[in-house]
């Protein structure tokens, strides 16, 4: 299973594109084997020497064989050792590197291979939990110096897989992402830590059906809701284990050029695993299954919908465009002019961009430009438990924390944002580097959904925005190849202009490490 993440997913992805072709379906992690699929047919007659390298890198580490093999089993363990050190300008300000982009100190993945069908990985992991970065302290680094602070949900990746030629099923913990975006994707997005999901996906060159159930816990205490939100009352849910999310993915490509992907989901808040949602005939799950429930406090939904549409075209030239629609609520005009007072406000998400994939002076490179654009109300439903958050608790003891992240866009609803980067690789050397704007409304992870005329016309960015301009670079070095020993040096600088005070403030990064893989 090749993860979010992973330079191969890049590899792959510039292989396809600048040959002219769009890819089938980016929603990794993928299997070997669908990978082969597709590179198998891809013609290697006068090719780039870039892409030359990147073929032959690529499908002999596709090809590879475990370490240790006795008949029908094998098992391969490649331990990842990495030290990060960094320092910020402003301690007033976020951290700009988010915690997964920091590493863990030592990893042990352990992978199994069982007559070349079934596998399973458990990583075995020392690393600080989320919240030993968001102190206020000018420095950080990833030894382990608060033991209270050890991230103890490991594992963070554990699963069992099986697949063959057409097929494969994970069932376990991993990371998720769903489309081309380079900043993030719109349904399901590589924001949260990790999900707990089954998939199903069936494949060939041009088509890919993926199932995905994923069983999503939440709980609500008070700071969860704004000012105003909360429930009063003692018998409104506050917590649930049965929350579910049943999504199913259509991808089709036409012409080798064309690439279309079409998802529906439903998010169930508070109910066992259910049947009927497992059906991919069955269009738009919720449309009555809404008053199958028992109401979230006095008008509260428990079910809610989630539709969306990705494009990638091959324009030609190692130029591809790429985009991306997501709803989970829109006004018509019927019911805006009969139930202007009674309306639920729009979920609407939009991302857009363009890129470039080809042989720079002998680098594998890629270019790209993004925009993106979501209401103020997308993600959010009439009830928490129907909206589309990810939860966690973290590992401090005495605050017994939880984390909220959207399952979608990482920045979430109610913002604009911009973003221009590259990223180029010839051994031993990786450069990249991206400017983005972002113009963020009031709206945050708070749960604060309302109806009518007022929220209807809401617009984005909401009240006072927020503005920040960043930009972010990155020097990666391979030292000794054998050995697999990189250094990594990320330089960022931030300006912020914060919500109401309109205070303008700025901010440098800077990190370094060193990752060592046996």
């Amino acid at each position: 299973m090749i993860e979010v993440g992973d330079p191969i997913l890049e590899d792959y992805t510039f292989l396809i594109r600048s040959s002219e072709e769009s890819v089938l379906s980016v929603t990794p992690p993928l299997t070997s084997e669908e990978m082969l699929v597709q590179l198998r047919k891809l013609p290697v007659a006068n090719r780039s020497p870039a892409w030359r390298d990147t073929y032959a890198r690529l499908m002999q580490i596709l090809s590879a064989n475990p370490i240790l093999k006795d008949g029908s089993f094998g098992i391969t363990v490649h331990p990842e050792l990495a030290v990060e050190g960094r320092w910020r300008s402003n301690a007033d300000l976020d951290w700009l590197r988010e915690e997964k982009q920091n590493p863990a100190l030592l990893t042990l993945p352990l992978e199994f291979f069982f007559a070349n069908s079934l596998y399973a990985r458990g990583d075995l992991i020392i690393r600080n939990d989320p919240s030993f970065y968001n102190d206020d302290k000018p420095y950080g680094t990833n030894l382990p110096l608060d033991v209270q602070k050890l991230d103890a949900n490991m594992p963070l990746k554990a699963f069992v897989s099986a697949g063959g030629p057409w097929w494969s099923f994970q069932l376990g913990r991993d990371r998720l992402s769903f489309g081309s975006g380079h900043t993030g994707n719109l349904t399901i997005s590589d924001t949260p830590d990790f999900y707990d999901f089954a998939r199903l996906s069936l494949f060939s060159t041009n088509f890919k059906y993926s199932l995905l159930v994923t069983q999503l816990s939440l709980e609500t205490p008070d700071y969860f809701y704004a000012s105003g939100f909360s429930p009063t009352d003692d018998t409104t849910l506050r917590y649930t284990n049965q929350r579910y999310l049943y999504l199913h993915r259509w991808d089709l490509r036409l012409w080798k050029r064309l690439s279309i992907g079409v998802s529906e989901g439903v998010m169930v808040g508070n109910s066992p695993l259910e049947l009927r949602f497992l059906n991919p005939l069955t269009i738009y799950h919720s449309f009555f299954s809404w008053n199958d429930y028992p109401r979230w406090g006095t008008s509260g939904d428990m079910t809610g919908s989630m539709v969306s549409l990705d494009l990638e075209w091959a324009l030609g030239g190692g130029i591809s465009l790429y985009g991306q629609a997501v709803m989970n609520q829109f006004a018509t005009p019927y019911e805006l002019e009969h139930w202007p007072e009674d309306n639920s406000p729009n979920g609407l998400g939009w991302l857009g961009g363009v890129e470039y994939n080809g042989d720079v002076a002998g680098w594998r490179s890629f270019f790209y430009f993004e925009a993106v654009y979501t209401d103020p109300y997308l993600y959010v439903l009439s009830s928490p438990f129907a909206s589309f958050i990810w939860m966690r608790r973290l590992s401090e003891l005495t605050s017994k924390q939880l984390r909220y992240t959207w399952i979608g866009y990482p920045e979430g609803r109610d913002c604009i944002e911009l973003t221009l980067g590259s990223k180029m690789f010839k051994s031993p050397i990786s450069l990249s580097w991206a400017l983005s704007y972002l113009d963020r409304g009031e709206h945050t992870i708070q749960w604060d959904w309302k109806k009518g005329s007022a929220a209807v016309q809401e617009g984005t960015p909401s009240g006072t925005a927020e503005r920040n301009w960043s930009i972010a670079s990155e020097l990666g070095w391979q030292v000794i190849k054998p050995l697999r020993l990189t250094f990594f040096g990320a330089l960022q600088w931030v300006q912020n202009v914060a919500h109401q005070s309109g205070t303008t403030a700025f901010g440098t990064e800077f990190a370094v490490s060193a990752h060592y893989i046996f």
